[in-house]
């Protein structure tokens, strides 16, 4: 009897979110699993993760992963001293054979990439650092 994978549930529920989908049902075999979502943040309202490391210097703002999955590079890699816009595609994480940009939320210079590319990347893990 086939089961559903609690690791395709999250990438469901993922996809789902980022997309403004407002229910997720999914199904095999005799097993489902449906879900309704509360509406998020408005998409016209970006919001940046801040780091501060106790210096004088300006907060060092970061990029992000968006999913559970395996870092690879975008056609315009992440490189110290290459400047990011709000929403340019900075990298794309792979989970279930599946490619999803990431989008930068900040606009600045990478000061540092934390991530090698096959590298395994968690939910909300800092891909690189940038300063604005």
């Amino acid at each position: 009897m086939a089961q559903l994978d609690p690791k395709l549930v999250r990438h469901a529920l993922t996809v789902a979110r980022q997309h403004g989908f407002a229910e997720v049902e999914l199904g095999i075999g005799d097993n489902s699993f449906s879900a309704k979502l509360d509406p998020g943040p408005k998409k016209g309202k970006k919001q940046a993760s801040c780091d501060m490391d106790g210096t004088s210097e300006p907060a060092a703002l970061t990029i992000t992963s968006t999913l559970v999955g395996y870092y690879r590079e975008a056609k315009q890699p992440l490189k110290v001293g290459a400047n990011v816009e709000a929403g340019e595609v900075v990298a794309v994480v792979t989970a279930l054979g599946l490619a999803n940009d990431v989008e930068s939320k900040v606009t600045g210079e990478v000061v540092e990439v934390l991530v090698q590319p096959g590298q395994a990347v968690e939910y909300g893990q800092v891909l690189a650092k940038v300063k604005a």
